[in-house]
């Protein structure tokens, strides 16, 4: 009987790792880790920026697209080219490339690969977030734990990353603000962290906040502040003409960081 017991207990057991949400491989699949091999190196003297792109929800097209339309955007707009890693969940791949285990792998990379005292990293997030500010990561064949802002911020410290623009299309993305923010960081969301956000589904091409953000703002602007500010604006429109709630997309500039942008902005001659 007690051998019985102790069988049942094993059994459950394993059902509940086994039913547990997963954090992902701890290598990323060949094709994350073929973007990294091939990122240029830092340029002494040059304020770089290396930007990660996360679409971390598989199951709808609209992140894919947003995926791409973002990094043709950064790499016009931000001489990031040859400087960029895509992570993209895709209903079609064989396992899923944006996890919590594949970001952390990925930010320690870079991290390794730039200056991190002169170069910048430029983080986008792409998904469904929910009301208590999780955003989802999703792949047809294996659940993935969500990110939130707490675990985020230990990734960025854990990879020593100090110099952060960072860009959170979601609905609610407004409550990764305060945890991510400090004097080296930019935070950008789509929405309040009480607030959706629109532009989702499957025939959709890109997100409204980001194609307000990266499509309409940031080629016309003369800095990341003022595409962040014009994007609010173009949305607060938009929604006041279509006579949706609207979503109050946020910002917050911290003054070291606003330093190191206008060196970037200076050499790209915004």
């Amino acid at each position: 009987m007690h051998r019985i017991a102790l069988l049942l207990i094993a059994w459950v057991a394993v059902a509940d790792a086994a039913a547990a949400p997963s954090y992902g491989d701890e290598v990323p699949p060949p094709s994350v880790t073929t973007q990294l091999a091939g990122l240029q190196p830092q340029r002494p003297g040059v304020v770089d920026v290396y930007a990660v792109i996360v679409g971390a929800d598989g199951e709808e097209e609209v992140f894919r697209k947003e995926a791409a339309a973002v990094r043709d955007a950064l790499e016009a707009q931000l001489d990031a080219a040859g400087r960029t890693v895509t992570l993209v969940n895709q209903r079609a791949s064989r396992e899923p490339e944006a996890t919590l285990k594949s970001l952390e792998y990925v930010l320690k990379r870079v991290s390794q690969t730039m200056d991190r005292e002169e170069d910048i990293l430029f983080l986008h997030l792409a998904s469904h977030g929910s009301s208590d500010h999780v955003l989802v990561f999703q792949h047809p064949r294996l659940e993935l734990y969500g990110l939130t802002p707490k675990y985020l911020k230990s990734l960025l410290v854990k990879a020593d990353i100090r110099n952060r623009v960072i860009v959170v299309s979601a609905c609610y993305s407004g409550g990764f603000v305060a945890p991510l923010a400090n004097a080296s960081t930019l935070v950008i969301t789509a929405a309040a962290a009480n607030r959706t956000s629109y532009g989702c589904g499957s025939h959709s091409e890109i997100t409204d906040f980001s194609r307000a953000f990266y499509v309409n703002a940031l080629p016309r602007a003369h800095s990341l502040k003022e595409a962040a500010r014009l994007a609010q604006q173009i949305i607060h429109n938009d929604e006041r003409a279509t006579k949706r709630s609207h979503s109050y997309p946020q910002m917050q500039l911290g003054a070291l960081m606003e330093e190191r942008l206008r060196l970037l902005e200076h050499r790209l001659g915004r």
